[in-house]
């Protein structure tokens, strides 16, 4: 056999190895992100109370009314992701409460079914600051509602620009 043939055989060997290696693993990667979707899908609904069960957020009529801005939370029951911000909704109450007011507004309430319509709302939670005396609403991004502390960088910089604006 000339040696021309041999470097083009194992040539050939080589490349089907790689190829069945990279194979494997494109194949591990899919099955190790299906199952992670899949034990995403069957985390059982988190421990806690169902958002209208706190205390922390007032009736949004009532408190659209009022001269502070309002940080409206949009919530469903059922939502699980509305259940895990609770917590950080009620911590964000005692923290910014001299500053803003709180609401709450289920989503599934037919009296608000106006609102939820004219807010645009596609997803929960959905959170935004409402601003009567600048005509300012602000929808705050979910990626800053996972902790305390994302919530209140975005809270911060409002009530930061706002007392500047109070002060011209």
């Amino acid at each position: 056999m000339s040696k021309k043939k041999i470097i083009a055989i194992i040539s050939l060997v080589v490349l089907v190895i790689g190829l069945g290696t990279a194979g494997f693993f494109e194949y591990k990667h899919v099955q190790d992100v299906k199952a992670q979707k899949q034990a995403l899908r069957q985390q059982a609904m988190p421990a806690g109370k169902k958002p209208s069960e706190y205390e922390v957020g007032k009736d949004y009529n009532s408190v659209i009314k009022k001269s502070k801005p309002v940080l409206v939370l949009f919530y469903a029951d059922w939502c699980r992701y509305c259940i895990r911000f609770m917590p950080i909704f009620e911590q964000a109450a005692e923290k910014y409460g001299e500053d803003l007011e709180f609401a709450k507004v289920n989503v599934e309430d037919k009296k608000y079914e106006k609102l939820v319509r004219e807010s645009k709302i596609s997803g929960f939670p959905t959170v935004m600051i409402l601003d009567k005396k600048y005509d300012n609403k602000i929808v705050i991004p979910n990626s800053s509602l996972i902790t305390i502390e994302d919530l209140s960088t975005e809270l911060d910089r409002f009530t930061r620009i706002r007392k500047i604006l109070e002060n011209k």
